[in-house]
């Protein structure tokens, strides 16, 4: 039987809600020229890093989240980094020079949001699931019910954004990108790794979308958005 309350639980999923609400404002109420910092600001630092670490913190105290999985881990960054560039390449050898131009500050832009995702879908809810499901059905049942559960989470969390980002096509697509994204998380137990591989997998995305161009921000804004999403991580979670 899992230690956890059902208040402790309900605290857990509380904290995804808490993004999904963030990100329902900020894509179908705030408005232009305020929605791209209300998004940075409220959805990603706020909701997505503040409140999911706070959180991660709580679950690691219960030990149903692995505190390690936020150490430097030299090799799956490196899987990581090599494997999401060569599907970066392969799948955008046919673009034009002014997409690939687009990469770096994309990267850039993508990196913190791709780490608060990665802080609530696989932080939170891939290591709920398999917590409380192991002792039903084991370690790989159970681990292959997270993987399955933490795909389907982000999918309809994207119900919460704006076209062409809600529409089933693209949440069938997200499903399948983030089953392998979750089995990453599966196979490394890093969490680090895992917002590099989904930042890489988000910027396939966004090269080959023409209407949202996150790239758009100040590099200098991105880099200190990227830079204080991993401080508040580190400052909250593991010490």
């Amino acid at each position: 039987m899992s230690s956890l309350t059902g208040y402790e639980i309900a605290l857990g999923l509380g904290a995804v809600a808490v993004l999904a609400a963030a990100n329902l404002v900020a894509n179908h109420v705030v408005r232009r020229p305020y929605q791209r910092i209300f998004y940075s600001l409220f959805v990603v630092l706020v909701a997505g890093t503040l409140v999911a670490a706070l959180e991660l913190k709580r679950l690691a105290a219960t030990g149903a989240f692995a505190v390690g999985a936020l150490d430097f881990a030299p090799a799956a960054s490196a899987l990581a980094l090599s494997g999401g560039f060569v599907f970066l390449a392969f799948s955008l050898w046919s673009e034009s020079s002014e997409q690939w131009q687009r990469l770096p500050q994309l990267l850039a832009a993508l990196f913190a949001p791709s780490l608060a995702e990665a802080l609530v879908f696989v932080g939170i809810v891939f290591s709920l699931t398999q917590y409380l499901l192991t002792p039903a059905l084991g370690h790989i049942a159970a681990v292959s019910a997270a993987v399955l559960v933490t795909s389907a989470s982000f999918g309809v969390y994207h119900f919460t954004h704006a076209a062409p980002w809600n529409s089933w096509h693209t949440i069938r697509i997200l499903f399948v990108v983030w089953l392998f994204v979750g089995l990453f998380y599966a196979l490394t137990g890093n969490l680090w790794a895992t917002a590099i591989l989904n930042t890489l997998l988000a910027t396939i995305g966004f090269v080959r979308n023409r209407v949202t161009r996150p790239e758009e921000q100040p590099l200098a804004a991105s880099l200190l958005f990227d830079l204080a999403g991993i401080v508040a991580v580190v400052a909250l979670v593991l010490r």
